[in-house]
């Protein structure tokens, strides 16, 4: 073999020591970009699954609070409505209490 054909040999195994070199760092750009990827979709996963669970428990305690604020409501409304009825009848016995005082007073008034 002449010494050109081997300098064309080295040239030509150079060149694709290159080309490889670059495949291995495309590769390895690659996997990492995959790997990274793989991550975030595991983070964004356990993100979710998180992020339901706390909702599921919001909506629990707002149910909740919910069902109390109807109760005290309910019975508010019993407890004013039982209020109403004992100021009407002191209100009535206040008007029987004058007027039988009126009578005794002859209807001149105190």
């Amino acid at each position: 073999m002449s010494e050109v054909q081997i300098q064309d040999i080295y040239r030509r195994l150079g060149t694709l020591e290159q080309e490889v070199s670059n495949i291995k760092l495309i590769t390895g750009t690659v996997g990492t970009s995959q790997a990274a990827i793989a991550q975030i979709y595991t983070r964004l996963d356990t993100f979710v699954e998180t992020t339901n669970s706390n909702f599921v428990q919001v909506t629990q305690r707002f149910d909740r609070i919910e069902g109390r604020l109807e109760r005290l409501q309910t019975e508010t409304t019993a407890r004013f409505n039982e209020v109403d009825n004992r100021l009407d009848a002191l209100s009535s016995d206040v008007g029987e209490i004058l007027r039988i005082l009126r009578d005794r007073n002859g209807g001149s008034g105190l």
